[in-house]
């Protein structure tokens, strides 16, 4: 590993651990010689404040009890509440997937409907044997 990487490593270390005095000392050297390094010494500091300011507004207060507490009452019901909630939360999902199969059944009718040769109810909601074998030669 080359110098620089090392100092850069123990620049990175420092913010997390304490380090020795003998790598303290060199890192204060790299510092006093260095100001691309003081530079990413200011960049680190910076953003570990942005990180710090944001990670403290991105949940209101007691956030962990209010779900632990939420946990807690889904567990200790035994009416089987929870299966039904996970059921309940399907269901918005089955409902797109429904609609889209059904606009496909659709679509799938009009163009049988079209490309058939007789316009027959028949003809539109069956595959012709000629699609048929078409499909079973691709196999």
């Amino acid at each position: 590993m080359t110098k620089n990487k090392k100092i850069l490593k123990l620049l990175y270390r420092s913010f997390d651990d304490r380090l020795k005095e003998k790598d303290q000392q060199k890192l204060t050297q790299a510092l006093e010689d260095s100001p691309g390094l003081r530079q990413e010494k200011e960049k680190i500091q910076t953003q570990r404040k942005i990180i710090a300011n944001t990670a403290a507004r991105s949940f209101k207060p007691f956030f962990i009890e209010r779900v632990m507490e939420q946990v807690n009452a889904l567990g200790g019901k035994t009416n089987g509440l929870g299966l039904e909630m996970f059921y309940e939360s399907l269901v918005p999902v089955f409902r797109r997937f429904a609609a889209a199969g059904a606009v496909i059944s659709v679509l799938l009718f009009f163009y049988n409907l079209g490309v058939g040769e007789i316009l027959s109810l028949e003809e539109a909601l069956t595959m012709s044997d000629i699609t048929l074998r078409a499909i079973l030669a691709i196999f």
